[in-house]
């Protein structure tokens, strides 16, 4: 239990535009409790997934924690600000699906 896992699934913008928002993105942040939450590591499946990990690589690098993400000011619109922005935990058991903005 010493490990809190984050996640969202989200609809991107540039996929409600064309009208493709049936499909989702999903973005997950694992972090250790024990460690002041540094993260352990990140998940993402969506658009432009091989630019949204190297944002990231050198945070996780450098030791980055959940309240790094959460300081963090996320680009808008992007998929990459949804790190920013994370607040459900897997055991919380809520909805993890997104609703807007």
């Amino acid at each position: 239990d010493n490990v809190e896992v984050y996640l969202q699934l989200f609809t991107p913008l540039e996929w409600t535009v064309p009208g493709r928002d049936e499909n989702k993105a999903y973005v997950k942040l694992i972090t250790n409790l024990q460690d002041e939450e540094r993260v352990l590591g990140i998940h993402y499946l969506g658009p432009n997934a091989g630019e949204v990990m190297q944002g990231f690589g050198i945070a996780l690098q450098m030791g980055a924690t959940k309240a790094n993400f959460d300081r963090l000011i996320g680009i808008h619109p992007t998929t990459a600000e949804n790190f920013t922005t994370l607040t459900i935990t897997r055991r919380s058991g809520s909805n993890i699906e997104s609703t807007g903005c």
